[in-house]
Parts: structure tokens; sequence; C-alpha cells
């Protein structure tokens, strides 16, 4: 079985203190590790989110080739 593993799922600390600057909140460089492994501890609702996205992207390829 194949898995994906494309550049756009790499996050890093940088992608936290980025959103976090779009919040006004002011995090440490270690604050900002902290939420980011936090965020894919648990990552039932990423995957989820992932599922809902390939169901579509199915659908779209079905109608596409039919």
């Amino acid at each position: 079985m194949k898995y994906y593993n494309g550049n756009e799922l790499k996050w890093s600390a940088e992608d936290v203190l980025r959103r976090a600057t779009d919040l006004d909140i002011d995090l440490t460089e270690e604050e900002a590790e902290s939420i980011l492994m936090a965020t894919f501890e648990d990552n039932e609702y990423i995957m989820e989110m992932i599922g809902e996205v390939i169901c579509g992207t199915i659908l779209k390829y079905k109608d596409e080739l039919h």
C-alpha cells in the first residue's frame, strides 16, 4: 500500500508563530513547538477532515470518468 507524503503536510513552529501573530498573541519558540506537537498528538479531527476531502475527491473523479 502506498502512502501520501506531500510537502504541504509539513508544519513547523514557524507556522504556529505566524498564526499566533495573526491572532495578536505572542509565543516563544518553545511554546510554538509545544502547540504544534499538541495539535498533531490527537489527530482524530484532522484525519476526519482529510477523510471528508478524500470522499469529495472520489466523487469528483467518479463524475469526470462517467
